[in-house]
């Protein structure tokens, strides 16, 4: 941002003090230089002593149109707010909100901001910027209001989604306030940021989802829902969302069954366990991958050509069913006492490596591969690295993770 000495300060200021003040005399005439001039007390020569151009000074003055300092020392602000409250996160946001809400609802600081999001255009990096540094403040009071509650968020919001929507929602009251001040006032607000961070700071430690405080606002009760027609494919579709949202420990399968229509006790009945849904919903999925190994050696595929197909088949899969694919890789990796049946049956059903296995042993045969180690183990290793790079490089394609394994496991390090 362009620096300015005290007249030119004061020449902006006089700019600025127009383009709020008159907005619809701009709007016909233009922010001529001779009112500027007399807004400033100043002179014409003065004026372009200063700026070599009316251009020049339109955009100095775009750039010094919103200006409002953060509060400094946020962290320490908060923190005595709360040791004036007694610790009560109620009574400190209420009392921060009522400090600020002047400035927030200030008419010309306002006006300044809105004009400054026109003028300067969506691709702005400077209003990036201000709204990177609004979240940053916000995260800080955040972390000064909960650090003795050691507040978590419930998922799906992270700290940079909760602070984009918290200034959001102050930005909101500020443009209202400037048609509708009675409709808006420090009360309203605070009530509003409570409420929000009631629905999303989770200071339990139970790492709750968002569902689990707002799911059933509005919702329609489970008894009136008929029994869907098919039952099985109600509970995976229910079972995949609750993965892709909590995660593998922390979805219930009583959740499951009431999001999928399905008496609880008739899900247990199709699905007693967790790993009992994601065999069903990858069993299909796996099947077809024996199949297409099977149908490459019937065609006479070489060996190392097979398991490149199959690698890339197999990083698709991870790729179209992400959420059953990082369930499978926790329960697996995990020690579950109260399922052991269940992984029995993830290991039987789901034997990825088991694919692969014959095939790695007929190219140790052909001399194609080492026998260094045994297939089985050679075929987990392959699996389970290749895994591994699907989950940690989902941004990548399945071809392309395939292609680094293959590269990495079959070809190996060296350049001959």
């Amino acid at each position: 941002m362009t620096e300015l000495d005290a007249t030119a300060a004061h020449f902006v200021e006089a700019g600025v003090a127009l383009l709020i003040a008159h907005p619809q005399k701009i709007l016909e005439r233009g922010l001529r230089i001779e009112d500027v001039v007399h807004e400033a007390d100043s002179s014409t020569a003065t004026f372009f002593r200063k700026f070599n151009t009316k251009s020049d000074f339109l955009t100095t003055v775009v750039e010094h149109l919103s200006r409002t300092p953060l509060p400094a020392d946020v962290r320490d602000t908060v923190r005595t707010q709360m040791t004036n409250s007694g610790a009560s996160i109620r009574a400190a946001v209420s009392a921060l909100v009522a400090h600020y809400f002047p400035a927030i609802v200030d008419q010309k600081s306002t006006t300044a901001t809105l004009l400054d999001h026109v003028f300067r255009g969506p691709a702005s990096a400077a209003l990036a910027g201000g709204y990177r540094l609004r979240d940053d403040a916000l995260l800080d009071a955040f972390e000064a209001l909960f650090d003795p509650e050691g507040g978590a968020f419930r998922r799906p919001f992270t700290a940079r989604s909760f602070a984009v929507t918290v200034n959001a929602l102050v930005d909101g009251f500020r443009i209202r306030s400037q048609v509708d001040p009675a409709s808006v006032s420090a009360d309203v607000m605070s009530d509003a940021v409570l409420a929000f961070l009631g629905a999303v700071v989770d200071t339990s430690g139970h790492h709750q989802h968002l569902d689990d405080v707002v799911g059933d606002v509005g919702g329609v009760p489970v008894e009136e829902r008929p029994m869907p027609r098919d039952p099985r494919a109600a509970i995976v579709t229910a079972a995949r969302d609750e993965f892709g949202k909590r995660g593998y420990f922390m979805t219930r399968m009583d959740d499951v069954a009431d999001i999928a229509g399905v008496p609880r006790a008739a899900c247990k009945t199709l699905f007693p366990t967790k790993p009992s849904v994601i065999v069903a919903a990858l069993q299909s999925r796996v099947d077809r991958l024996r199949e297409s190994v099977a149908d490459d050696q019937l065609l006479g595929l070489d060996e190392l050509t097979i398991l490149q197909n199959h690698m890339l088949r197999c990083a698709q899969l991870a790729a179209d069913e992400l959420e059953f694919m990082d369930a499978l890789l926790v329960a697996v990796a995990h020690d579950t006492y109260g399922e052991p049946e269940g992984l029995i049956s993830i290991k039987e059903k789901l034997n990825l490596p088991a694919i692969i296995a014959p095939v790695i042993a007929r190219g140790q045969d052909s001399g194609v591969f080492r026998t260094s180690f045994g297939p089985v183990d050679l075929a987990a290793g392959i699996t389970n690295t290749l895994l591994m790079r699907c989950f940690t490089r989902r941004q990548n394609s399945p071809q392309d993770n395939a292609t680094f394994v293959g590269e990495l496991l079959l070809d190996g390090l060296g350049t001959h």
